[in-house]
């Protein structure tokens, strides 16, 4: 069994993402983003699917040509190799699964 408080231990740096990881299985992982306002991750191209789940705050995220204001409780999923990036608009974290 593994539990925990997802937003436990949570830390925003002025200059980089903050990524937890919470869980590691062979074929997912599971991690917990925390991005200062005004912190981005820049639109790169991913090797991998990802499900984004917003746990609090407010960001733009970056899926291909398109970007889209996420708050929390919504979500996204980009597939693999498409091209991803988060810009936080305040204070977020972001829950992502990686496929």
């Amino acid at each position: 069994m593994n539990y925990g408080n997802i937003l436990s231990k949570l830390d925003f740096s002025k200059q980089n993402p903050m990524k937890t990881t919470i869980l590691k299985r062979e074929k997912f992982e599971i991690v917990r983003i925390a991005l200062g306002k005004g912190l981005m991750i820049p639109p790169h191209k991913g090797g991998h699917a990802v499900f984004f789940m917003i746990l609090q705050g407010r960001g733009i995220f970056t899926c291909g040509d398109e970007k889209v204001e996420l708050v929390q409780n919504q979500y996204l999923h980009i597939e693999t190799n498409d091209i991803r990036g988060i810009e936080a608009l305040e204070d977020l974290v972001v829950l992502a699964i990686k496929e």
